[in-house]
């Protein structure tokens, strides 16, 4: 049996990925499973530049948010690199289709079983390509070779596909060939003993991988336990009395058998006394955290449901999904569960990687690892169908009025149980009471409380909302911090997936600049008040999570328990809350030294608060009675500081002066060549400016030469066509007596008989008659040919008179059709858009049409489209 799920979520992408479940044969095994690819980190809150070391490597300049250095490994062991991974490959089935998938930069790469061709729209995703230029890419190359596209079905599936060796020239091409070699490269035929993709498979899913993956990992939690060092608790500002009135109390409270398991051992850590023993403590084994998923800091994030949790396995032991998923407790038997500890058997309760809501181990409030540190309860699944897609958006809306008070006849309270406000709300899996405490919003906390919200649900790093809340100024603007204490302190003791306690998060606060040592100060002055005013058995308020039977009810955890083994509990990196606050040196380091933080821890890369100067002062004056040797302690410690200084200070300034040797340097000689460089291309561009002007002065020459010959030819062809207009006419006057004979421009004289060029053979211009004696008998006779005087000068005066009328007639036409014309010009400049040059230049041909349709007439509609031709309209 197959099938495939496809996550239902927001149509505005805010669901960018979600589980898909698919099941091939009930029957498969892990035989060879890949590495898993380790998810990328996530930056949080704030920008940090700091430079801290890891594993004995420096990393310098980390533009991490909340100290986002610290969660490259766990309390268990150093993290393998990066590069020592390989992709994960796993099958699937989409629409039907039988695939093998590996996700690359965030997208889903396919390869079919059944042929092994390859979504060429997947490849270009990955290679980074624009959607818009994808598209041409897919429309121009792609589709014009042999390809298949997919457009119905499941939404991972779609796009278009491509045989194996188009699909590896397009790897290729757009350089991300080596980014998919696993999945190019993957054996199909080791699924089984036939051919390629049909036999018996034993590739997983990824639900089983991450099934077996898990499962691994609890079976490695449960024989692991934590050892730190125990340091005495003392106080700095106080008398002795009251210290040894404070441990008494609190050992009486640690004696009694509140504070201990059903199986009779303390629930707590144990720390030992010796100072300074985790120096030479090697962690061992390379187990990853559940959950690698930074915190958000607004709802922009979209509430995408990205994979964020990565498992890092061993390399030599195979993985292989349950078989059978056990029988999990029923609601009754972990109503009685302790809130601190796991039941000697929880670690054989295995998820199943096929049901939805099991797929995922359900850790109770409070608890953790056997005497480990307190755990949450895991954060519900994100809004993959489109009910809880609405919810959660119902459940957004209480955010909307920040004044609101009153939440009793809110829709999302009257319609949504307490599971569904539980919903995450971004892609970090934060819930709204996560939110709330976030943005001091104490009314909506008050409010989800008594919904009976679990104020023990984790986001996706673990984090409560206590330690969410220590991540904002809201809490210390608002001055609101001390009442969410009253309502979040059963949960000060629990610890995120990094090992991170709420003074953890305090610590990073205050190292994050801007006002943050300010709102951190506030909160850890808030905190130990209200520790030391409710604290303990004695003094615990109701702080039970929401009123069900499932859920525990809880004190305030005491001063001492928390001097004593709550100051110094260390992350996966190995770093204390001291450890955090002495390294950016910041004002959280008097006051987490007066309730016993010890210098002298070193973390995972041997670095220690004492190492750089925190707390040398308090320590030597605090154990002095201890240690008799503290003196030489301080000298030794101020001389290795005093070399460490000088030759730290002579090695930068001898590669200081080096580097500014060799840059001075490269910078002279490379002048020289810059500046010939510049003055050659100067050169060029002048020149090419002088050129460029003359050829544009010769193209308007041109142009305007171009201008006046199509004014010219407008003219003799208006000429021409009012010679033939009065040409008709006399033809339709004078009838059979027209003389159709054209007469030439200038010889309208002709018929008085005027040969001009016998005149001017007659009569050149040297002629004088004062020379010649007088006229000669053919000049004689060609002057008595001449018409008479009277006659000439009769025809002189009509056309005197004749081009006098014209003149008049012309002057007539031009005050006449001035306006006119004028109006003409503005309408169609108006209809067509064009220029007053372009309607003139096109005025010839507009006439033409107008005489045209007055002589054929056509509809009104079809007039106008042949009107508006030129202009491109469509009308």
């Amino acid at each position: 049996m197959s099938f495939s799920r496809d996550s239902l979520g927001p149509s505005n992408g805010a669901s960018s990925q979600n589980q898909v479940a698919s099941f091939n044969n009930a029957s498969q095994s892990v035989a060879s499973t890949p590495a898993a690819t380790p998810p990328p980190r996530l930056s949080q809150q704030s920008n940090m530049s700091m430079s801290f070391p890891n594993n004995g490597a420096s990393r310098n300049s980390l533009q991490r948010t909340s100290f986002g250095a610290y969660d490259d490994t766990n309390g268990y062991g150093q993290v393998i690199p990066y590069e020592e991974y390989k992709p994960q490959i796993y099958t699937a089935v989409y629409s039907n289709v039988s695939v093998y998938e590996m996700e690359v930069n965030g997208v889903a790469v396919m390869r079919r079983r059944s042929d092994s061709w390859l979504n060429a729209t997947q490849i270009l995703k990955v290679a980074g390509v624009m959607k818009a230029r994808r598209t041409k890419t897919l429309e121009k190359e792609v589709a014009a070779g042999e390809h298949e596209k997919v457009q119905g079905g499941y939404g991972k599936y779609q796009g278009t596909w491509v045989n194996y060796e188009r699909g590896v020239e397009l790897c290729r091409h757009y350089h991300v060939l080596e980014l998919l070699r696993p999945l190019l490269e993957y054996d199909m035929g080791q699924d089984g003993t036939g051919p390629a993709g049909r036999g018996a498979v034993e590739t997983p899913t990824k639900e089983q991988a991450m099934a077996a993956q898990r499962k691994r990992l609890y079976r490695t939690m449960d024989g692991q336990g934590m050892s730190q060092t125990q340091q005495g608790t003392y106080f700095q500002n106080i008398s002795r009395t009251a210290v040894s009135a404070v441990n008494a109390i609190n050992k009486a409270r640690f004696d009694s058998p509140l504070g201990k398991g059903p199986d009779g051992r303390r629930s707590s850590m144990k720390v030992s006394s010796q100072v300074g023993s985790q120096e030479s403590q090697i962690q061992s084994g390379s187990q990853q955290s559940l959950h690698s998923i930074a915190s958000d800091s607004g709802f922009g994030s979209n509430m995408q449901n990205s994979q964020q949790a990565g498992l890092l396995e061993h390399a030599d032991e195979p993985l292989e999904p349950p078989r059978k998923r056990m029988r999990s407790l029923s609601a009754h038997e972990r109503s009685f569960q302790s809130p601190n500890v796991i039941g000697p058997n929880s670690s054989m309760i295995e998820p199943s990687p096929t049901e939805p809501n099991d797929s995922f181990y359900q850790v109770h409030p409070g608890a953790g690892l056997p005497g480990g540190p307190a755990r949450g309860l895991h954060h519900l699944h994100a809004a993959t169908t489109p009910d809880r897609y609405q919810k959660m958006k119902l459940v957004m809306t209480l955010f909307l009025d920040k004044r609101a008070k009153d939440f009793s006849n809110h829709p999302a309270f009257l319609n949504l149980s307490a599971e569904d406000l539980e919903i995450p709300l971004d892609k970090y899996y934060n819930s709204a009471l996560h939110w709330a405490a976030m943005l001091a919003r104490m009314p909506l906390v008050h409010a989800l409380k008594a919904k009976g919200v679990s104020i023990y649900r984790l986001n996706g790093a673990g984090e409560t909302a206590l330690q969410k809340a220590v991540g904002t100024r809201n809490n210390l603007d608002y001055r609101s911090f001390s009442k969410l204490l009253h309502v979040l302190s059963p949960t000060i003791e629990i610890v995120d997936y990094h090992g991170r306690t709420v003074l953890h998060h305090i610590a990073m606060m205050a190292a994050t600049g801007g006002g943050g040592h300010v709102a951190a100060k506030h909160y850890l002055e808030s905190l130990l008040e209200f520790i030391v005013r409710y604290g303990g058995p004695a003094g615990s308020i109701n702080a039970s999570a929401n009123g069900s039977s499932d859920q525990p009810t809880a004190g305030v955890i005491g001063l001492g328990k928390f001097m004593s083994e709550m100051v110094n509990i260390q992350d996966d990196q190995g770093d204390t809350a001291l450890n955090l606050a002495g390294r950016a040196r910041t004002v959280l380091v008097p006051q987490l030294l007066e309730v016993g933080a010890n210098p002298h821890i070193a973390n995972n890369t041997g670095l220690r608060p004492a190492d750089y100067g925190v707390g040398v002062d308090m320590v030597n004056g605090g154990l002095s009675g201890q240690n008799g040797d503290s003196e030489s302690f301080a000298n030794r410690l101020s001389k290795t500081r005093r070399e460490l200084l000088d030759l730290t200070i002579s090695q930068v300034s001898s590669l200081v002066e080096q580097s500014f040797s060799s840059i001075d340097n490269e910078l002279s000689s490379g002048l020289g060549k810059k500046q010939e460089e510049f003055e050659h291309w100067h050169n060029k561009i002048r020149e090419s400016a002088k050129a460029r002007q003359i050829e544009q002065k010769q193209l308007d020459d041109m142009k305007q030469r171009a201008r006046d010959r199509i004014e010219l030819d407008r003219q003799i062809k208006n000429l021409e066509r009012s010679s033939e207009e009065l040409t008709a006419l006399l033809k339709s006057i004078q009838g059979d007596q027209f003389n159709a004979k054209i007469l030439s421009i200038g010889n309208a004289d002709d018929a008085l008989g005027f040969d001009m060029s016998q005149f001017n053979t007659l009569f050149p211009d040297d002629f004088d008659i004062s020379t010649t004696g007088g006229f000669s008998d053919q000049q004689v006779a060609f002057l008595q040919s001449l018409p008479s005087i009277e006659i000439l000068t009769f025809q002189l005066g009509c056309y005197r008179e004749h081009n006098a009328e014209i003149c008049k007639e012309v002057e007539s036409l031009k005050s006449k059709n001035v306006v006119l014309g004028e109006n003409y010009r503005r309408m169609v400049m108006a209809c067509t858009g064009w220029t007053e040059k372009q309607v003139d230049d096109a005025a010839d041909g507009l006439t033409e049409c107008i005489k045209d349709l007055n002589e054929h007439p056509l509809p009104e509609d079809v007039a106008i489209e042949i009107l508006m031709k030129d202009r491109g309209q469509d009308w």
